[in-house]
């Protein structure tokens, strides 16, 4: 068994509350085990004598409140310093993603290399400290100047990727989408769009909103969108045709929970019902979304499979011609160790490609700040490690859903550096999209939502509140697409790194 001990200001933290925990094993894979706190420790019960890692919400002073991980760590009977493990691991983890992206040739002076060096002191003045409380202490420190190091690094690296793609050239012609709500629908809120850098259109297609009642389906919201944007010569993304989901899902499918095979007619009636009336006009189908979750409905890997299999054959055979795209969300796998019967992204993914179905990108969703299942907050350098695990699979990748919020409203989502506001959601977009950007294998990038509402995943995400007014994100993904759309020219290097390059 593992256990953590838990400090605050006065000593062991008795009331502190642990939000999202799970324990993975090698390779960052969830384990399903049982976590417990109690009198200021956290008991972890996973595998008996395997080496475990435990990932938890946990507060920094200035870098946010954040799902961080510990190293790989053996049973043991005295309490590991869960200060002191979350920097070990973030320490570690700068050393490794050094190595694998070829920096260090960053000069001494370097921002990252400042703050690791001070970080790597505080750990020794933590692991050598004669009491808990001074060790706490010290390791606190020593994890946030961890972490920025850690995004200094992604986002030098980044740079480099940035120019390495798009110095001589600019970026395609569908860099960037937004996802609208059919039921939102206005002269202001299409004018802007119209006169904005956004390239791609996504139209949602939620099940419980087009086929309410079994067999009477409603397409005025959804056509009205797909007539505007083929007005404007807008590439449309459309889907998930399949999701099932609670919130997408009506309800008089319920019944067919545990009957696969007359869920699976009835998927099918909808999928022909979609992909006929719109398969002239879409270029991208979001052909499903989610299947291998199984926190709705519960299908086996092999019905996962064949799901996916029927509806890219049916999009192939309607049209040809158009591409189609596989939806992971909640990427990072967590669920994994809550529900036996999940699958994981990359065997999901792998598996899908091994049964020879053939789909043309992998759509990956990133959407944080909530305490949903899947969208707890993570910092940049944990999206950056999250995105290169998709280079192997030498498919092209769509960031299908990428979103934070513009307000907290939601504590235990955690948020990145300070509380979300319009500032802290604008400036996260600049460093994300930049990161995303940077990856060879990121073809687009789709914001959440365009405009506040209601049915959003969650509230505040969009880039127009609900009063119609723009948000500093709406101007700052202008300003960034505008950017991609000459080339950027040479990157300048410090003098030192010219000289030794």
């Amino acid at each position: 068994m593992l256990q953590f001990a838990v400090y605050d200001n006065t000593g062991l933290a008795l009331d502190w509350t642990m939000v999202n925990p799970y324990l993975m094993g090698p390779d960052d894979l969830p384990v399903r085990g049982k976590i417990t706190f109690r009198d200021g420790y956290i008991r972890c019960e996973g595998p008996d004598g395997a080496a475990l890692s435990l990932c938890v919400q946990y507060e920094t002073e200035t870098m946010g409140r954040l799902m961080l991980q510990t190293c790989l760590l053996p049973p043991h009977k005295e309490p590991y310093l869960l200060s002191v493990e979350l920097a070990r691991h973030r320490i570690k983890l700068f050393i490794a993603k050094s190595e694998e992206w070829q920096m260090f040739d960053l000069s001494n002076d370097h921002p990252a290399i400042r703050h690791w060096e001070e970080a790597r002191r505080l750990f020794t003045e933590a692991i050598t400290a004669d009491t808990p409380n001074k060790a706490e202490q010290a390791a606190k420190f020593s994890l946030i100047h961890a972490l920025v190091a850690s995004e200094r690094l992604a986002m030098a690296h980044a740079d480099v990727l940035l120019h390495r793609r798009f110095g001589n050239k600019a970026a395609g012609s569908a860099t960037l989408g937004i996802r609208i709500c059919p039921k939102q629908d206005g002269p202001k809120i299409k004018e802007l769009l119209s006169k904005s850098e956004f390239d791609v259109i996504v139209v949602p297609i939620r099940w419980n909103e087009i086929e309410a009642e079994e067999g009477k389906f409603n397409w005025g919201a959804t056509d009205r969108w797909v007539e505007w944007a083929r007005e404007l010569e807008k590439p449309i993304v459309m889907g998930p045709l399949l999701d099932f989901s609670k919130r997408s899902l009506p309800a008089w499918m319920n019944v067919w929970k545990h009957d696969y095979d007359t869920c699976r007619d009835h998927a099918y009636d909808f999928v022909d019902q979609v992909v006929a009336r719109y398969k002239s006009v879409v270029g991208i189908w979001n052909i499903a979304s989610g299947l291998n979750l199984n926190d709705h409905f519960e299908f086996t890997l092999d019905q996962m499979i064949d799901l996916t299999r029927m509806v890219v054959l049916h999009v192939r055979q309607a049209r040809p011609g158009a591409r189609t795209m596989l939806e992971l969300v909640q990427p990072f796998g967590e669920y994994r160790a809550k529900n036996r019967d999940a699958v994981s992204p990359f065997h999901f993914v792998d598996r899908v490609m091994q049964e020879g179905i053939r789909f043309d990108a992998l759509g990956v969703q990133l959407l944080f700040g909530s305490s949903e299942r899947g969208m707890h907050t993570r910092d940049i350098m944990q999206i950056s490690c999250m995105l290169d695990r998709f280079f192997l699979l030498e498919l092209p990748i769509f960031v299908s859903a990428l979103g934070v919020p513009s307000m907290t409203v939601d504590d235990r989502g955690g948020w990145w550096r300070s509380k979300w506001d319009p500032e802290i959601q604008s400036k996260w977009i600049t460093q994300v999209f930049a990161l995303a950007m940077s990856k060879p294998f990121v073809e687009s990038i789709f914001w959440t939502d365009l405009v506040d509402h209601e049915d959003a995943r969650f509230n505040g995400a969009g880039l127009i509140n609900s009063a119609g007014q723009l948000k500093p994100a709406f101007t700052r993904f202008r300003d960034l697409r505008r950017r991609l759309r000459k080339p950027l020219g040479k990157l300048k290097l410090p003098k030192k790194q010219q000289m030794e390059s």
